[in-house]
């Protein structure tokens, strides 16, 4: 037959009531206060055991948020490297072309040539470090040491205020685009039709058309964009996000 053990609780009662019954009512109130005691180290040994967890928790988790922030960051290098290498390969072409025109004797078909390989798609930077708005958002921003918070907030600033100039130069070069577009003859430009349009027939021939002077001034606002990313936009996004990486390697390393 099993018999069950007293509780730790039982057992406190059981002396106190003996305590009480032998009359030694001093000898109850000091283990009264040691009994009180032991239930305050009790909880403070359960709260310190919980802050404990609550700390780890947070260390996991801001160890967690630094790894995804340099796997972003990276990201956004190697973004950076293409779009500088791209952007490099547009202007030499732009320029070319330019160098051709400026020249004395300009054959008109050797500058159709070289206005044909110029690629006029436009790239501008989108950042894949997301985790920096989620943790703004989400108020984890806290987590973080004041260096590396100081370089998130220098980062994330960097990003507001070039993007919304390189958006708005871009509006610029958009623009521009239209005027020329609309001053062309699409279906035959884009090869739907065989036949121009009187009014603009055989424009590229005629270095004096109208067409050839909106065409430069669409390429004078793509030129300024991309001196814009080239000198402004792309160092310092750069220089600001090679910074915050550092500290996180340095912090992962430390931690």
């Amino acid at each position: 037959m099993a018999h069950s053990q007293p509780t730790m609780i039982n057992f406190f009662r059981k002396i106190r009531q003996k305590l009480l019954q032998e009359n030694r009512f001093s000898k109850y109130l000091l283990y009264a206060v040691g009994e009180i005691i032991l239930v305050v180290i009790g909880i403070l040994i359960a709260l310190g055991i919980n802050n404990w967890n609550e700390d780890k928790k947070k260390a996991n988790q801001l160890q967690q948020y630094r790894i995804s922030l340099i796997t972003e960051l990276n990201a956004d290098l190697s973004t950076l490297n293409q779009l500088e290498n791209l952007m490099a390969i547009h202007k030499r072409k732009i320029e070319e072309y330019i160098d051709y025109y400026n020249q004395e004797n300009v054959d008109i078909f050797i500058l159709g040539q070289k206005k044909d390989s110029i690629d006029y798609a436009i790239n501008t930077f989108n950042k894949s470090s997301f985790i920096l708005d989620e943790l703004n958002a989400t108020g984890n921003i806290s987590l973080f040491s004041k260096e590396e918070k100081e370089s998130i907030a220098k980062l994330k600033n960097s990003h507001e205020i070039f993007q919304y100039y390189e958006r708005k130069t871009l509006e610029g070069v958009i623009e521009i685009t239209k005027d020329y577009v609309m001053a062309t003859d699409n279906l035959y430009e884009n090869k739907y039709s065989k036949k121009q349009h009187i009014s603009v027939k055989d424009w590229q021939l005629d270095l004096n058309s109208e067409q050839y002077r909106l065409y430069h001034n669409l390429l004078y606002n793509v030129i300024v964009l991309f001196n814009f990313q080239q000198s402004n936009v792309y160092p310092t996004i750069r220089e600001d996000t090679e910074t915050l990486l550092k500290i996180l390697d340095q912090k992962l390393d430390h931690d």
